[in-house]
């Protein structure tokens, strides 16, 4: 499976390092974006320093990973954040902003600058990180609720459009995924029940491999047992 080319965000936060590793050790020729630079990678992994809710950025991370591998056949958008910044009428619209940004903004830029490449190719795969959120809400989190349904109404929009060009996009349904911030949060927590950052990692791997074909426009819950 030599030459397979996957542009990963956000491996440098919470769970993502896993996502890294797994596609390193399936064989995957990787572009890491990062946003702050100082990040510690094997030295095979290309490391593109960018703001993933500047367009031209997004663009250039692109280009970086096709000038080096040749091909862009897969997209990890595992980039976002989490905030809970009180009732909706009492929070910020700075926290409102930021949560769109983060999650959904993210994913807009590199999805529109990564299709150009794969559908020319005729296929390639894009994975999303959502969120149970999305789909059962819960008080006092409205602005990290809304993003993440909006990158299920992204991934459905994309996938009308592309599904018969060749190109697959899935999006991932995360809960509590097992990092020393969400333990610290949830000190009295049953850790057992939480999904591990090498699960998440797995399952976004399968689904960018021609494994996982042809499922496309797909919710995955990966929820654990929480």
């Amino acid at each position: 499976m030599a030459g397979r080319t996957a542009v990963l965000t956000g491996v440098t936060g919470g769970w993502g390092r896993a996502v890294l590793d797994r596609f390193l050790a399936q064989g995957w020729d990787v572009c890491a974006t990062t946003h702050s630079g100082g990040v510690h990678v094997p030295s095979q992994v290309l490391v593109v320093e960018a703001d993933l809710t500047d367009t031209s950025a997004a663009e250039h991370v692109v280009a970086a990973a096709l000038e080096r591998f040749g091909s862009v056949d897969a997209l990890g958008c595992v980039a976002g954040g989490f905030r809970t910044d009180g009732l909706l009428h009492e929070s910020s619209p700075d926290v409102w902003r930021a949560m769109l940004s983060a999650n959904l903004e993210t994913a807009y830029t590199m999805t529109r600058a990564a299709l150009t490449p794969m559908l020319a190719a005729g296929s390639g795969s894009i994975v999303y990180v959502g969120s149970r959120a999305a789909v059962r809400p819960f008080p006092g989190a409205a602005p990290y609720i809304v993003a993440k349904g909006a990158v299920l109404a992204l991934m459905g929009a994309v996938d009308a459009e592309v599904r018969s060009k060749g190109v697959r996009v899935n999006t991932v349904m995360a809960s509590l995924v097992d990092t020393p911030q969400n333990r610290r949060e949830n000190p009295d927590a049953d850790v057992s029940r939480w999904t591990t950052g090498e699960q998440m990692a797995r399952v976004i791997e399968w689904l960018c491999d021609e494994d996982s074909a042809p499922l496309s426009g797909g919710a995955i819950p990966a929820y654990g047992r929480a």
